[in-house]
């Protein structure tokens, strides 16, 4: 399937706000999905970004997961890693606004890259414990830099393919209250992660998954997951996917949301459109 297929296949049967009866969906939406309020630490972070973004440096690059589509070598620029790799501002503060509206106070992430959305998710609270896994030396350095740059002493960065330094991390961490999967985006990586991650999640755990529409491969994990029987909803962003593992609904549920003005018909005569 093209990527406009896939877009499309999301179009189909999204939903906006105005069409969610669930509270806590509804809670998502005006707690996680929120990208009006601005914390202090987000300017900051973003500094760093910006920096990247201008940056002429290069550095040893070595691609262990399926890759992006736009680089290639055994050196990158960063500033091409930071324009194709790095998680985009607003996936950033969603990751921010989900750690602090469940209370996550264990997080794993896969792929740190230069550790931006690293420190999103760490700049909640001091008392939430991040470890991130990295496959490529360099940019572990750099992340590691910026979390001592940004006082963030709640990030640890963990180097090294991810098939090895996975299961000693769960067996370290104990628990797992989220986990952001971003490190590898292809069927066979990502159905193994959340296989090894599921024991050790509670009921309040949350796992995103980024890219789900990335590949034909990312997408058929997703659907896959979301049939799990572990997973008791699920909500589908597009841009991210995330399982839910409580029994606040009566049934399994799937939701896929879209922005308001993508769907302005849905809104209704009167009501006030919210963008």
């Amino acid at each position: 399937m093209s990527a406009l297929g896939r877009y499309l296949s999301y179009y189909s049967k999204a939903v906006n706000a105005y069409q969610v009866h669930s509270p806590a969906i509804y809670n998502f939406i005006t707690k996680v999905l929120d990208q009006e309020k601005a914390y202090y630490k987000y300017e900051e972070i973003e500094h760093l970004r910006e920096l990247y973004l201008k940056s002429e440096d290069s550095i040893p690059f070595i691609e262990l997961g399926a890759g992006s589509k736009k680089l290639s070598g055994n050196t990158r620029r960063i500033a091409q890693i930071a324009k194709t790799s790095l998680s985009p501002v607003k996936t950033c503060r969603i990751l921010f606004n989900a750690v602090k509206c469940y209370n996550c106070k264990n997080v794993l992430e896969l792929g740190s890259s230069l550790g931006i959305s690293t420190a999103y998710l760490a700049a909640v609270n001091n008392d939430t414990k991040v470890i991130s896994l990295e496959g490529n030396p360099a940019s572990a350095d750099i992340a590691r830099h910026n979390a001592k740059q940004l006082e963030l002493p709640n990030i640890e960065i963990v180097t090294g393919i991810f098939e090895e330094t996975l299961t000693p991390t769960l067996g370290r961490m104990k628990q797992v209250d989220l986990a952001y999967l971003d490190g590898n985006h292809s069927y066979d990586a990502t159905i193994e992660y959340f296989d090894k991650i599921l024991p050790y999640l509670n009921e309040n755990s949350v796992i995103v998954l980024d890219d789900i529409y990335w590949s034909d491969g990312m997408l058929n994990a997703w659907k896959q997951l979301i049939q799990h029987t572990a997973v008791t909803y699920s909500i589908d962003i597009y841009s991210s996917g995330f399982l839910f593992f409580n029994n606040s609904m009566k049934s399994k549920q799937h939701f896929a949301l879209i922005e308001n003005w993508k769907k302005i018909w849905q809104v209704g005569l009167f009501s006030k459109i919210k963008k």
